[in-house]
């Protein structure tokens, strides 16, 4: 029978219903088909932007980027000038996960994002694609670490999806290897359930379903992009089926154990059809700024320099990294920083935009209140008229000014000044490049994220079917209420309405403080950022 003492989260990332349903149609998912049966289940709006970081902090916080603090794989260190690796030290408010143990539950958690370095917690928590390395996400317990190794080896954090498959035999090969890196996340959750039997809430995350989509998303066959390949669908198809033997294998563990089940996805998918170069509608609108002929022999003149000095470096020590300057904002963006307003440093979902103010760097343009709101204006009006050069569709339909929509000072919170949404068809590349298009094809990414993900719980007192509309951080207050544990009154979600019938406390909203800018003592070493660089670039991020 089912009680309230245990919860089993499953973490789909990148599910939507536009690619389970059809899956479920032709029969590849059994077990899925079984849990939704008996579950309320609908759709699970995600975070502005709907990218992974942000969104899978927002699940475990029950807040929005603005209030958590992570915005994206990545965050703009404005004292260093560079983009740095975001990680669980800089989540400004508690997880669920630290509030189930204060309560004296015990915890599992398995591949999430964004819990790097290992919370502590009573029971464990394996950290996800935040973490440089294996050993670094099985960190938190040795015994578990060891049994994990020797009984399910196949457990890794890598991406499996580098590239969209060239044949049939990559695209079954692939599809073999996420299916055994499933039921690898199902033997490590048997694993936990074994060593720290009396779990309360217990989490396994399948990453590799979004670099999948990414990758593969024609060969779905599920919308007017799709390729008509039985082959191909076929070793796609594959995918799924080894997902659900995973989801299938879960809710048998779910069911021995009387716990209820909560599956949620952390934003949706759909086609992609090509990047939008969104610096270079901001150079073209005169907002940013490219050096001339003088500025860029200066440009490659200091480059010179800081490779004579890395290499000088690394042959007085050979195990020395590259150092910060490499890195730097500056020397990977060849703007003339005396006359850009703005830029847009990181993101693929949106556009983060940041003024080039004096409270963000020295001697930059803009250091009075008007030039500031003259710059944001001139931003926000560059990006809302671009439009697509074929089709007249404005490639920006949503801007969110950042001051206004959460009540925060971006620069002292290092948080961009606009974010940007794009079309949802197109993907946001930063890097600038030679051209002039604003728009153009990307055949690496055929996939690209929707705001639109899926949810479903399984539990006593729940009725089935397809029922619900809610919010990602609704996702947060519902496991509490799950449990009967006070709601904090910053959490911005409220509990499900298919957990109606159970008793709610909500504490005083009060007043809420952010921590301010990341003073961390816990940082990323520079093979470490390095490594989780890579690991982004892989899965189809960093453009």
């Amino acid at each position: 029978m089912l009680t309230t003492e245990r919860l089993l989260l499953l973490g789909l990332d990148g599910a939507t219903w536009s690619v389970l349903d059809p899956m479920r149609r032709r029969g590849l998912m059994p077990n899925l088909d079984a849990l939704l049966a008996r579950s309320a289940h609908g759709t699970l709006r995600s975070t502005i932007p709907p990218m992974t970081s942000a969104a899978w902090t927002t699940m475990m916080t029950g807040c929005g980027p603005a209030r958590h603090g992570v915005f994206d794989h990545r965050y703009f260190d404005i004292g260093a000038n560079r983009m740095r690796v975001n990680h669980a030290g800089r989540v400004r408010v508690p997880t669920f996960w630290s509030l189930l143990s204060q309560a004296g539950r015990t915890v599992v958690s398995l591949n999430v994002p964004v819990t790097y370095p290992p919370l502590p917690v009573r029971g464990v928590i394996v950290s996800g694609i935040d973490a440089p390395h294996l050993d670094a996400a099985l960190s938190a317990s040795p015994e578990f670490a060891r049994r994990v190794r020797a009984e399910a080896p196949d457990y890794h954090i890598r991406a499996l999806w580098k590239r969209p498959p060239k044949d049939v035999a990559e695209m079954k090969a692939n599809a073999d290897a996420t299916t055994a890196l499933g039921l690898a996340r199902l033997k490590a959750a048997e694993i936990a359930d074994e060593m720290f039997p009396d779990w309360s809430a217990l989490m396994v995350q399948f990453q590799n379903l979004d670099p999948f989509q990414h990758r593969a998303w024609r060969y779905l066959n599920v919308d007017e992009t799709g390729i008509d390949d039985p082959a191909m669908n076929a070793a796609a198809g594959e995918v799924f089926r080894g997902i659900d033997r995973a989801i299938g294998g879960l809710c048998e563990l779910a069911d021995r154990r009387g716990a209820g089940i909560m599956v949620m996805s952390d934003h949706g998918f759909g086609p992609c059809l090509g990047r939008i170069h969104a610096n270079r509608i901001l150079i073209d609108a005169g907002v940013a700024s490219v050096p001339g002929v003088v500025g860029r022999l200066r440009r490659r003149v200091r480059q010179g320099i800081d490779h004579l000095r890395t290499a000088h470096a690394k042959r007085s020590d050979p195990e020395a990294r590259s150092a910060t300057f490499e890195h730097s904002i500056r020397a990977q963006y060849p703007f003339n920083w005396r006359k850009t307003l703005a830029f847009i440093p990181h993101q693929d979902t949106a556009a983060m935009v940041y003024l080039n103010s004096a409270s963000r760097r020295p001697g930059a343009p803009l250091a009075t209140p008007r030039q500031i709101d003259d710059a944001l204006r001139a931003s926000t009006a560059a990006l809302a008229e671009a439009r697509h050069p074929e089709t007249g569709v404005a490639l920006f339909p949503q801007i969110v000014n950042v001051a206004e929509a959460y009540g925060v000072d971006p620069a002292r919170e290092n948080y961009p000044d606009l974010v940007a949404l794009p079309d949802e068809n197109y993907w946001v590349r930063t890097k600038l490049a030679r051209g002039t298009a604003w728009v153009e094809p990307d055949f690496d990414l055929p996939g690209t994220h929707r705001p639109e993900g899926i949810v479903s719980v399984c539990g006593t007192g729940i009725a089935p079917g397809r029922t619900l509309q809610a919010h990602l951080n609704d996702i947060m207050p519902s496991i509490l209420k799950w449990f009967h544990l006070p709601i904090p009154g910053y959490v911005e979600g409220k509990p499900l309405p298919c957990l109606s019938a159970f008793p709610s406390i909500r504490q005083d909203v009060g007043a809420v403080t952010l921590a301010g800018p990341h003073r961390s003592e816990f940082e990323y070493s520079e093979e470490e950022q390095r490594l989780i660089e890579q690991r982004l670039a892989d899965l189809g991020y960093l453009a």
